[in-house]
């Protein structure tokens, strides 16, 4: 049977079209895309690629996580410490990719997400020489569309300045390509004003496209609802209020079976799973498990963090739902009980989904954060109480502002909403990049080791990955200062 194959081929066919002879058609192993169907496959290995794990550091630079040195209940001679692959990521380090023992880790994002850009701009360009019928290639253009918004969604979360409105045409973010094959162009940073353009731009294109097409999609494929979504989350990211609350409206209105409602019974469901009809798009792969550990022979791990616990009260359903409770008698450095949370929305052990979800809780949550920064008290605390009525045992009491304001009950309700679905670190860049500190505790030494602090905004901007600033020298680069322990 034929196959496509995929990025090195395709590109190279991009690049060298002038030497056709080097990618004979008649030949028994390899189908040079021609139908909508042959691109939907080349989409789902090159552009979803759901296998991926791109930033599997993103939660451990935030204020959700803490570290727990932890021999277990049954230590084992040689325990591994977790924390190690991902400490200069957790204590914010200067290079990020250089880990604690001088070891180097590349940081895949960049390329990978500039990789699903290049393939979504291939794709774009040939949409209209495809086989196939217009609606085809319409739902398959707004695919398109839509991961080449997320992408440049990512890249400038993770590479980029914060946005800030007022000086967005300015503050660098991350270069556009619009190269429809394999170039040596070394590309510059565009500013926030620009970057977001494009992604207001193609997502918009990518609503357009799904309306159009009208297809019925699975949660497994960019689809109008999703479109929406990131919309919403694009537009808030920019503190354009009246248009999140544009386009949650349509997440809300289109999503009829409504919020999930967790239950107060013990049951074995993951939260993220097929079952949970509020999940819009399910995608990606994460690594939690493999740093957040619970009773297991080793001496060093990644846990919740005890403020972020503190958030969730007595009544409220996801501290059970949301997080592995452990309890267990350490037996080193010290003997003690010890206790401590880690994420368990997703398993691994049961890949229903994938890890990762745009959820309709979201639109909530944006259109409460747009309405709250608006001033209207009123709405905000609406959308807050209906998912709380969703996550509360029965009989609690709905929230109420408290002397912090509206904003604030709103930013924390998020929190506790979307803890370890990768939120966390791109919002604390929105609220201003405020000061964090996270301990390297000692595993030989009850109550010793390292203290960092996250102090300079500088450090909320990730480097540019050193493979690409040894291939791109004209990429401009900031300067992120050194993080040395606390004294």
């Amino acid at each position: 049977m034929k196959k496509i194959i995929y990025m090195s081929f395709l590109l190279m066919f991009a690049a060298l079209s002038a030497c056709s002879n080097l990618l004979e058609e008649s030949s028994q192993d390899l189908l040079i895309p021609k139908s909508v169907k042959d691109y939907k496959e080349l989409f789902f290995g090159e552009v979803m690629k759901n296998g991926e794990v791109l930033h599997p550091y993103l939660e451990y630079m935030t204020d959700d996580v803490a570290d727990q040195c932890y021999y277990g209940s049954f230590p084992i001679l040689i325990s591994n410490d977790w924390r190690e692959a991902v400490w200069s990521y957790y204590t914010w380090q200067q290079s990020p990719e250089i880990g604690k023992s001088n070891e180097f880790t590349a940081d895949v994002a960049w390329s990978s997400y500039f990789h699903k850009i290049l393939m979504t701009n291939i794709i774009l360009d040939e949409i209209h020489n495809m086989n196939g019928t217009e609606e085809e290639r319409i739902d398959l253009a707004g695919e398109a569309y839509f991961m080449r918004a997320f992408s440049y969604f990512m890249l400038a979360n993770l590479y980029g300045c914060p946005y800030d409105p007022a000086t967005a045409d300015k503050d660098l973010c991350v270069p556009i390509n619009d190269e429809i094959s394999l170039s040596d162009k070394m590309m510059q940073r565009a500013t926030n004003a620009v970057v977001y353009a494009r992604m207001e731009s193609d997502v918009l294109h990518a609503i357009q496209c799904f309306k159009k097409s009208g297809n019925k999609k699975s949660i497994f494929r960019p689809n109008l609802v999703g479109a929406y979504l990131l919309a919403s989350r694009i537009f808030l990211f920019q503190k354009n209020y009246p248009q999140t609350i544009l386009y949650s409206d349509s997440v809300i209105r289109n999503v009829p079976q409504g919020l999930n409602r967790l239950t107060e019974e013990e049951n074995n469901n993951i939260f993220l799973s097929y079952s949970n009809k509020e999940i819009i798009f399910s995608y990606g792969t994460t690594t939690l498990e493999s740093y957040m550990q619970t009773d297991f022979t080793y001496k060093g791990n990644l846990t919740a963090s005890s403020d972020l616990i503190a958030l969730y009260d007595e009544a409220d359903l996801r501290l059970s739902h949301y997080f592995h409770h452990t309890k267990g008698n350490q037996r080193k450095p010290v003997k003690k009980e010890i206790e401590f949370y880690t994420p368990a929305k997703w398993s691994r052990t049961s890949p229903t989904v994938y890890s990762n979800a745009f959820r309709l809780s979201e639109a909530y949550l944006n259109r409460a954060e747009a309405y709250a920064e608006l001033g209207n008290t009123e709405a905000a605390l609406a959308d807050i109480n209906t998912l709380r009525d969703h996550r509360m045992k029965a009989g609690t009491s709905q929230l109420t502002v408290d002397n912090d304001g509206i904003v604030a009950a709103v930013r924390k309700e998020r929190r506790r909403e979307l803890a370890f679905e990768g939120f966390r670190w791109f919002d604390l860049r929105r609220y201003g990049c405020p000061s964090l500190e996270h301990t390297y505790s000692s595993s030989e030494t009850e109550g010793a080791g390292d203290k960092f602090k996250l102090d300079d905004k500088e450090l909320y901007t990730l480097p540019i990955p050193k493979s690409e600033r040894d291939r791109n020298t004209m990429i401009e680069t900031f300067n992120r200062p050194v993080n040395d322990p606390i004294k």
